[in-house]
């Protein structure tokens, strides 16, 4: 039986773009120099050990608009002009019902008031590959490559690559984006956009191979790094490249202490914690120990870290464990099974125990139970090699070895030895 988990992606659902400067606090005219400072506030009010949903989404706010480039692509996608923003509100709507054809109207109504609109543009691009048409999304995108300026070029190629891997037009946005290159003036946003769109589709293999070309010398680390080297650690835990991961934990380290701005600690910190707290939300305590000891190293006198890491220890302990009772090929599955189905059942959260128990192998289970020596073997090698989970579930482990060990004769009980 597979050991599964959860994933941390959560799925948006298509429609309004959202307005990241209303999650931050402010307003679209804030200087680029007080982004950090709404940031900061934010997460005062809402820090991650305690909302961590909103902490991700004020973060995600953040990645976007403290980069001026991202920024920019981000407001030539949302500011449409007060006189259409309306019109514009419903043409996203529409598109989000499926109303393909009304949205087509309604963009070629506002197309004819403003037709040099590129964001409209961009939108009946992507409605076009709603519709699956690609032939006419690309006329109309490649029209608006063509007829912007050179640094808008850059955004709408970008812009172009996002719609069609997000639509499942994996290859083409791959040939899209190599054939726009001589539009990309910034190589590592063009890394950075390979990453993210990796990412947001699971693929972390690629994902993986993109984070040379996106991260300095460990020496010349910034803060403005601090995104991507938090990416790269999910993603070599995502792909468990255990061996990898003490590197890059070495790397956030050495980003610790090039930094001075007692701000910038600050997000450090609770960037660290918030990724800690959406690992934990999700029944995934290895994974959030990682970043959770990486803070403790970083911040050791913090009582909070220290209290954290010492509720979920145990815990991790357990979760290791386990692993290692996987791979064993000595034991009868039965064991592994019974003991992870207790775990599930005390640590993790009421909807993964019902998806648990949807697939546990009912008449497998019922089959083997009939096998009570090889049962009683393998509790007696659990009490002898696992001592943290014989502990945890003495009471159950204690039962069901007097239990499968009832009617066996002297040499039977001889052989548990």
């Amino acid at each position: 039986m597979e050991r599964e988990f959860f994933s941390r992606k959560r799925n948006r659902k298509k429609g309004k773009i959202e307005n990241l400067y209303k999650i931050l606090g402010t307003r679209s005219n804030i200087g680029q120099g007080r982004i950090k400072e709404k940031y900061i506030e934010k997460l005062k009010q809402f820090p991650p050990e305690t909302h961590p949903e909103e902490f991700q989404e004020i973060r995600r706010a953040y990645e976007i608009l403290r980069d001026v480039n991202k920024r920019k692509q981000y407001d030539m996608r949302r500011k449409y002009g007060e006189k259409l923003e309306k019109i514009m509100e419903e043409v996203m709507s529409s598109m989000s019902m499926g109303e393909f054809e009304k949205a087509k109207e309604l963009i070629d109504y506002v197309l004819e008031i403003d037709p040099d609109n590129i964001p409209v543009r961009l939108t009946q691009a992507e409605l076009f590959l709603d519709m699956e048409d690609t032939e006419k999304f690309y006329d109309v995108i490649d029209r608006a490559i063509e007829e912007s300026d050179v640094e808008e070029k850059q955004y709408i190629m970008f812009i172009k690559f996002t719609m069609l891997y997000s639509n499942g037009y994996h290859d083409e946005a791959f040939t899209a984006l190599e054939e726009g290159k001589k539009h990309i003036t910034d190589i590592k946003q063009y890394h950075e956009i390979r990453i993210r769109t990796f990412l947001s589709s699971r693929d972390f293999q690629h994902a993986w191979e993109e984070f040379k070309y996106v991260l300095p010398p460990i020496n010349n680390l910034t803060i403005e790094d601090l995104d991507m080297l938090i990416r790269w650690l999910n993603t070599g835990i995502e792909l468990e490249k255990w061996g990898d991961i003490s590197k890059i934990q070495n790397y956030i380290r050495k980003l610790s202490k090039t930094i001075v701005d007692e701000e910038e600690l600050f997000i450090l910190r609770e960037d660290l914690l918030g990724e800690a707290e959406s690992y934990l939300d999700v029944s995934r305590y290895r994974d959030a120990d990682i970043f959770m000891q990486l803070a403790g190293q970083i911040f050791p006198r913090d009582i909070l870290i220290k209290e954290r890491r010492k509720k979920i220890q145990p815990i991790v302990k357990l979760e290791l464990e386990l692993e290692r009772l996987f791979k064993e090929r000595e034991l009868i599955p039965y064991i592994y099974i019974k003991i992870y189905k207790m775990f599930v059942e005390k640590y993790y959260d009421s909807e993964y125990y019902k998806k648990f128990l949807n697939s546990y192998p009912h008449e497998m289970m019922e089959e083997m139970e009939q096998m009570k020596e090889d049962i009683a073997y393998a509790v007696f090698r659990v009490k002898k090699k696992y001592p943290s989970l014989y502990k945890e579930f003495n009471e159950e482990l204690t039962e069901l070895f007097n239990k499968s060990t009832e009617g066996l004769n002297r040499e039977q009980r001889r052989r548990l030895r």
